[in-house]
């Protein structure tokens, strides 16, 4: 599997920029993606990991009109 194939583009908005601080007492440490329609929460995690280097403790997916969207927490 390659990571690149499954993760297509960062999805960078303020909120998601907003998401990625891990600040004391405000843990929310979340990176964002468009990923291939196709894939699941398992192939997306395993791709993330392999691709950045970091274990990831939750993945959730939606579809919208620009694509897959998954909202990925970074564990601690």
């Amino acid at each position: 599997m390659n990571p690149y194939d499954i993760i297509l583009k960062p999805w960078i908005t303020e909120k998601s920029m907003e998401n990625r601080l891990n600040e004391p007492g405000k843990s929310i440490n979340r990176l964002e993606f468009i990923v291939v329609r196709t894939a699941t929460k398992d192939v997306v995690k395993k791709a993330v990991e392999q691709l950045f280097d970091v274990k990831v403790e939750r993945v959730n997916t939606r579809i919208t009109k620009a694509g897959k969207h998954a909202s990925v927490k970074l564990a601690e």
